[in-house]
C-alpha cells in the first residue's frame, strides 16, 4: 500500500495542459545518485568521503524528489519518519558542540536510509528490482576484495585527500582518522595472544562494521543466484561466496555468523512451509556441511581463542548493565549521543544498535525503530519465491542481530534498500 507524501498541485490544470506539462509534472527520478553509493562506493571510500557522500547523494536525491512532488510512501514508512522526528526532539539532551557533532552522524544515518528508501520506491522508471540487487551486489563485492586486501596488507592505510582538508587536529581523534585516512584492517594485540589478529576492516573502520555488512550482503548474492537463468551467473557467485568466506573466517565475528545463520534458517522454515522440501533439506545438509568445514578448518577454534584473550563478552555485560542503568534516568528523550563509561572503558551507547538508539533516543526511540522493523517483515511477508525469501531474511536477521551490531550508513542503507525492494514488489507486483 502505498500514500502520497507531497499532494500534486494544480492537477486539473496539468491534466488539461500540453503533453509538455504533464511529462516536466511526472518527470521519472534518475538512477545514477543510488548506484553512486552502491558502485561507486570503492570510490568514495578512497578518497576519503565516507562520512560525507552518503548525505550528499541523499540532498541529491530530496532535489530530484523536490522536483517531482508527487511522492509516494508505504505506508510503514510514516513510523520511521515518526522515528526521524524523535530524534530531532531528543537533541534537547546535547550539552554542547562535541554532542551536537555525535548526535547528526547518528541521525544522518536514519535519515539518509529514509530518503534512499523513498527515492526507490518513487523511481520505477529508471531503477528496477534487478539493478538495485546488482548494486547491492556491487558493494558486496567491495567488501570481500578489500577484505581480501587486508589479510595480505594489514597495516597498510590509504592516505586520502580528505586527509589533506581535515584541520590536523581532528586526525588525533581515532573515528575521524579512521574515516580519512581508513586502515585495510583491524589490527589487534591482545596480553597474552601467541600472535596479533588480523581481522579485515575495510571500507569501513571496524571489523565488526565489516561482519554486519558481509552477513546482509550475503543473502542478496544468493537471492541473485536463485533469480538468474544463467548458468555461468550461477557458478561464478557461488564460487565468489566462497572465496568470500576467508575474509569473514578471519574476522572471527561471532555476530556476523549468528546473522547468516538466522537468514539461512529463515529461508529454510519458508520453504518448508512453502511445501518445498526437498529444497530444505539441501539447505540444511549445506548449511550442516559449513559448520563442519568451519569447525575442521579452525575456524571456530580461532573465534573462541581470541575470546580467551580479549573478554568482550564480559565487556559488554557490564556496558549494557550500565547503560540500562542511565536510560532509566532519562527513559523518553535518552541522551541524544554516546557518553562514556569509565568503568567499562567503553561509551554507553555503542556496542549495539538497540543499546544506541536506547541510550541516544530513549525507549520512544527504540520502541519506533521495533515497531517499524517487525511491521514492515509481517506487511511483506506475503512474496513468494526463492529470491524474495532470501532478500526478506535481511531484515529478519537484522531485527535480531542489532542488538550486538551497530549500524553505519551503508549497512543501514542496505537493510532499508532491502525493505524498500519488497514493498515495492508487493505495492506494484514486479516479480518477487
Amino acid at each position: 500500500m502505498a500514500l502520497s507524501l507531497f499532494e500534486p498541485r494544480q492537477v486539473h490544470r496539468y491534466a488539461e495542459g500540453s503533453d509538455e506539462d504533464l511529462a516536466r509534472q511526472q518527470r521519472v527520478l534518475p538512477a545514477w545518485p543510488l548506484f553512486t553509493l552502491f558502485y561507486g562506493y570503492p570510490l568514495i571510500w578512497v578518497l576519503g568521503m565516507g562520512q560525507f557522500a552518503p548525505t550528499l547523494l541523499s540532498i541529491v536525491m530530496l532535489f530530484y524528489m523536490g522536483v517531482r512532488k508527487n511522492i509516494l510512501i508505504f505506508k510503514t514508512h510514516w513510523i520511521w519518519i515518526a522515528l526521524i522526528i524523535w530524534c530531532v526532539v531528543c537533541t534537547v539532551s546535547l550539552r554542547g558542540g562535541s554532542d551536537i557533532l555525535a548526535w547528526g552522524i547518528r541521525f544522518l544515518v536514519i535519515f539518509n536510509a529514509c530518503v534512499y528508501s523513498v527515492y526507490y520506491f518513487n523511481a520505477r522508471e529508471r531503477i528496477t528490482p534487478q539493478a538495485l540487487l546488482g548494486g547491492l551486489v556491487a558493494l558486496w563485492y567491495t567488501v570481500v576484495i578489500l577484505g581480501w586486501f587486508a589479510i595480505f596488507f594489514p597495516d597498510f592505510r590509504v592516505t586520502t585527500p580528505m586527509s589533506f582538508l581535515i584541520p590536523g587536529g581532528m586526525l588525533q581523534n581515532p573515528l575521524v582518522k579512521d574515516y580519512v585516512l581508513p586502515p585495510l584492517a583491524e589490527v589487534q594485540e591482545p596480553w597474552g595472544a601467541p600472535e596479533p589478529y588480523i581481522r579485515p576492516a575495510a571500507p569501513f573502520p571496524y571489523a565488526n562494521s565489516w561482519g554486519l555488512a558481509f552477513a546482509l550482503l550475503t543473502p542478496i548474492v544468493l537471492a541473485m543466484i536463485s533469480a538468474s537463468d544463467r548458468k555461468r551467473t550461477k557458478v561464478i557467485l557461488a564460487l565468489s561466496i566462497l572465496a568470500g568466506a576467508v575474509p569473514a573466517i578471519a574476522t572471527s565475528n561471532r555476530g556476523m555468523f549468528i546473522g547468516l545463520t538466522i537468514s539461512v534458517v529463515y529461508v529454510i522454515f519458508r520453504q518448508v512451509l512453502n511445501g518445498n522440501l526437498k529444497l530444505a533439506f539441501y539447505a540444511l545438509l549445506s548449511m550442516l556441511l559449513v559448520g563442519i568445514t568451519l569447525v575442521a578448518t579452525g575456524a571456530v577454534a580461532q573465534i573462541l581463542g581470541r575470546q580467551e584473550y580479549s573478554d568482550s563478552t564480559g565487556t559488554r555485560s557490564m556496558l549494557y548493565e550500565h547503560t540500562w542503568e542511565a536510560v532509566l534516568k532519562s527513559p523518553l528523550v535518552g541522551y541524544g549521543t554516546a557518553r562514556p563509561d569509565p568503568e567499562a572503558g567503553i561509551s554507553m551507547g555503542t556496542q549495539g544498535y538497540l543499546w544506541a538508539l536506547m541510550f541516544c533516543f530513549g525507549l520512544v526511540g527504540l520502541g519506533l525503530f521495533i515497531a517499524f522493523m517487525w511491521s514492515s517483515i509481517f506487511t511483506i511477508a506475503s512474496l513468494n519465491s526463492d529470491a524474495g525469501y532470501w532478500i526478506h531474511s535481511v531484515p529478519v536477521a537484522a531485527a535480531c542481530i542489532f542488538v550486538i551490531y551497530s549500524f553505519d550508513s551503508m549497512q543501514m542503507a542496505s537493510m532499508m534498500l532491502c525493505l524498500a525492494l519488497l514493498m515495492r514488489s508487493t505495492t506494484y507486483r514486479e516479480g518477487l
